[in-house]
């Protein structure tokens, strides 16, 4: 019907979308984007001398190479994430998955296949679907590129915002496999997530890939805190 109109609702407000499952204007105005350089640790703005930004530099050495990052988990960033995320909105993966991709296209780095961190299948019974699945197989398609899931969760895990800093890892050692007949050894890839915080839980899917034997890691998300 509202194609028919020729009215595409904006999967955040509402109002008048630039194209089906599309954000308006507005709302594209209000996504606060990282400015350059580019920390290759997390994917934000680097804030000094060094190569990495301040808050890379306080964290164990990053197992992957490059990260790209695609707004401020902000108010408005947060907003978004958590409608996607806990509101039963999966259509805000198609605009989020172009968003993506369009920061993917800004680096020249390798890419022979797109993963995605996995969730427990508690979770995703809850849940209903996997966020970070749902836009990284649309970024790759934009992109013409391959989407696997690779990885499995061994188990379940507490919520790592629930968790103090130093927790985090400790939480998540061990909780990633790759699936049984999985051939990635030699392999470039991009691991996606939604929100890069500490980068723990990346850390330790990235890990498993490596001993996997992949040729190298870089990791996606959609907004960096």
């Amino acid at each position: 019907m509202f194609k028919a109109l020729g009215f595409f609702p904006c999967p955040v407000c509402g109002g008048d979308g630039a194209g089906c499952n599309d954000f308006c204007p507005e709302c594209m105005k209000r996504f606060r984007r990282f400015a350059s350089p580019r920390c290759p640790g997390c994917g934000g703005t680097v804030d000094g001398i060094l190569a990495q930004c301040s808050s890379c530099v306080q964290e164990p050495m990053r197992p992957w190479l490059y990260a790209v990052t695609c707004f401020r988990y902000d108010s408005f960033g947060r907003e978004v994430i958590h409608k996607f995320k806990f509101g039963n909105f999966p259509e805000l993966a198609r605009p989020l998955g172009r968003m993506a991709a369009a920061e993917m296209r800004k680096c020249s780095e390798p890419i022979d296949l797109l993963t995605s961190v996995p969730l427990h299948w508690t979770r995703y019974w809850r849940r209903g679907y996997n966020q970070s699945v749902l836009y990284a197989e649309l970024c790759a398609a934009e992109l013409g590129v391959p989407f696997r899931q690779v990885l499995r969760r061994t188990r379940p895990t507490p919520h790592q915002a629930d968790l103090p800093r130093k927790e985090r890892l400790k939480n998540l050692k061990g909780a990633f496999a790759v699936k049984r007949g999985e051939h990635i050894k030699g392999l470039h890839i991009w691991l996606a997530d939604d929100v890069f915080t500490t980068g723990a839980t990346l850390h330790e899917a990235a890990k498993t890939l490596l001993k996997a034997g992949v040729a190298d890691v870089r990791v996606l998300t959609l907004a960096r805190v």
